[in-house]
């Protein structure tokens, strides 16, 4: 009988994915980031080799061979007390150079502490991960009371969030239809969902230059999200503000806190010489 797979609502990369199908993977390899991936994803800091072999969906002696492995090299951890992994500082290590190396955070930067310190919200940078926004720069007003401040590495949802929104507006035709493709396969959302979040998100794109997220989607924040139009060394980048609620006036959002989003994006842009 097949192992029953059992797929975290977050765990959208690996979702379904059959190494043996692609003969140009390493097999070995794709089984041990799938370890990975799951322990990212988990809720719970600690998870142990019966639970992740539950998510992936691969055999207890695989998964006890991969942990073991990834343990060796400092990309998990083995917590004796719990009989638990979770990751190790070797991710870190992966981590940083990319994120140093990403000239657009070095640029933004003081551009977004300062529009985050003058409109008490949120300010952030994602790319695209799989069907997710990945932020790989977020900036606090000193005051901010947002309930949620999400840092460098959370991952939020693509097709309803404003920066996922804005992302999907600035792809080339081409590039949205086959994100468009991925994301009806996700069991959260029909085809018909999907395309009338898209419908939504262009409309806002064509009217403003920005876009929203999906309405009561956070009811303690609302945030706008912007392209940036050109790619930067082969990627796409988005950002967004979020703002609390009971700190915005009547259409804030729109004629305020959208238009001065825009404006440094386009600053970036300039600076960067993509325009």
């Amino acid at each position: 009988m097949a192992r029953k797979r059992v797929i975290n609502d977050s765990f959208t990369d690996m979702r379904g994915f059959d190494v043996t199908r692609d003969p140009n993977l390493v097999a070995t390899l794709a089984r041990g980031l799938q370890v990975l991936e799951c322990l990212k994803h988990k809720n719970s800091q600690f998870m142990g080799n019966k639970e992740i072999a539950e998510i992936t969906g691969l055999s207890k002696p695989a998964v006890s061979r991969i942990t073991y492995t990834l343990s060796k090299f400092g990309y998990i951890k083995y917590v004796a007390s719990l009989s638990k992994y979770t990751l190790g500082t070797s991710i870190l290590t992966a981590a940083y150079p990319v994120l140093a190396n990403m000239k657009i955070r070095q640029i933004a930067r003081p551009l977004m502490q300062e529009l985050a310190n003058e409109v008490g919200g949120v300010v952030s940078l994602g790319v695209r991960h799989g069907t997710q926004m990945l932020f790989v720069e977020s900036c606090a007003s000193a005051t901010s009371v947002t309930p949620v401040v999400a840092g460098i590495g959370a991952r939020i949802p693509l097709l309803v969030t404003a920066m996922g929104r804005a992302y999907l507006c600035g792809l080339f035709p081409i590039e949205r239809h086959e994100l468009m493709d991925q994301l009806s396969g996700l069991e959260h959302f029909s085809d018909a969902e999907v395309q009338t979040n898209l419908s939504e998100a262009l409309k806002q794109f064509d009217k403003w230059g920005f876009c929203f997220a999906k309405k009561g989607l956070v009811k303690e924040t609302r945030s706008v999200g912007v392209p940036v139009l050109a790619k930067v060394d082969g990627e796409s980048f988005a950002f967004n503000c979020g703002i609390p609620a009971f700190r915005l006036g009547p259409n804030q959002l729109e004629n305020d806190v959208g238009p001065r989003l825009l404006n440094l994006v386009r600053s970036v842009e300039r600076t960067m010489g993509l325009t």
